[in-house]
């Protein structure tokens, strides 16, 4: 019965999560009450022909789960526990960095109540504001994924669909929604900030009771935006490939290490190439700190953590490049790497 308890593990991983198990019991039923009406010898254990034909019959996976669990929403079943455990991560994070604010805010403005409540407003309004703009953000990020895979393709899968597919599922690397769905979410969002509001990347300081932002990514950091934003991008077309298909195959894994060769290229001339980060001494200067590096030396410094977090970074991503084509090409196929001596 092996092939029932992999059709039922592939029903279930697509089921909404209430009522599940309730309902993967009840086409269990539904499947052994058609396999033992079917069985030619009601005292022999049924062949695999027969559950094979059984299942066939009762429809791929998906298709049986969409009957049960499927709906009209901007968010469907299957996506939506994973779209409310990305959206809290994403709104604890901004709402950390609104905190950080207003922290900085009340330290700046310390026997000042006028200006602090004035900080202290515009904070809470910025926090207000990045909560709505991130949730919009993951929101139309997983309608869009959602709607990655067209109609017509669905059809086609259940319509081509058979059980010697769930003996080749169980060999295959299968990918995590909930990873697939943080990856594109956080991809998009750093896309947008870097071509975007570039500006605001950078130390914030009163000035005149108003915020003001000194931005940290100098001039030579805006070469490299558009092929950052390239493989991003990428990154991302991947990972909605990866989520129409359930698993990793052949062509995911050469674009990503085609891709990964590419991130490699542009970190090495982002290391090779003019210093990305500059510190404006005024803005350091205004945070009112007694700081023991001088905006210059902090500078230096910085730009040299970053060029060996870069060169870890790359390290990564070799290491990924080979483990995919370890387990796509090589794992399983050592046979055919073999010489064989002439006779």
């Amino acid at each position: 019965m092996k092939l029932i308890e992999l059709y039922l593990d592939e029903v279930r991983r697509q089921l909404p999560p209430r009522n599940r198990e309730d309902i993967v019991k009840e086409i269990q039923s539904t499947l052994m009450d058609m396999i033992e009406d079917r069985n030619p010898l009601p005292d022999q254990a049924p062949d695999e022909a027969a559950i094979k034909a059984v299942l066939t019959e009762f429809g791929s996976p998906r298709q049986v789960a969409r009957q049960y669990g499927a709906q009209q929403s901007l968010i469907g079943p299957r996506m939506f526990p994973i779209y409310l455990q990305v959206l809290r991560i994403i709104l604890i994070v901004v709402a950390a960095f609104n905190v950080v604010g207003l922290i900085v805010a009340i330290v700046n403005n310390v026997g000042y109540a006028t200006g602090l409540i004035g900080a202290i407003t515009n904070v809470v309004g910025g926090l207000i504001s990045s909560l709505f703009t991130a949730f919009g953000v993951v929101t139309l990020s997983f309608a869009g994924i959602e709607r990655a895979v067209p109609g017509d393709w669905k059809m086609t899968a259940d319509k081509n669909w058979s059980p010697d597919d769930l003996l080749e599922e169980e060999d295959r690397e299968h990918v995590k929604i909930l990873d697939l769905t943080l990856e594109i979410t956080f991809t998009l969002i750093f896309i947008t900030l870097i071509n975007f509001f570039l500006d605001r990347v950078g130390i914030y300081y009163l000035s005149d009771g108003a915020w003001v932002s000194a931005p940290i990514l100098n001039e030579h950091f805006l070469r490299y935006v558009p092929w950052i934003t390239a493989y991003n991008v990428i990154d991302i077309i991947i990972a909605l490939y990866l989520l129409r298909l359930g698993f990793w195959d052949k062509l995911a894994a050469i674009v990503k290490v085609l891709n990964n060769a590419f991130k490699v290229a542009v970190t090495i001339a982002i290391i090779t190439g003019p210093a990305i980060l500059t510190i404006d001494a005024v803005a350091w200067n205004a945070l009112g700190f007694h700081f023991a590096n001088s905006a210059a030396g902090l500078t230096q410094t910085l730009n040299t953590i970053l060029d060996v977090l870069l060169g870890l970074s790359i390290f990564g991503m070799v290491v990924d490049a080979i483990r995919r084509l370890y387990l796509n090409f090589l794992k399983g196929n050592r046979g055919s790497l073999e010489i064989k001596s002439e006779q």
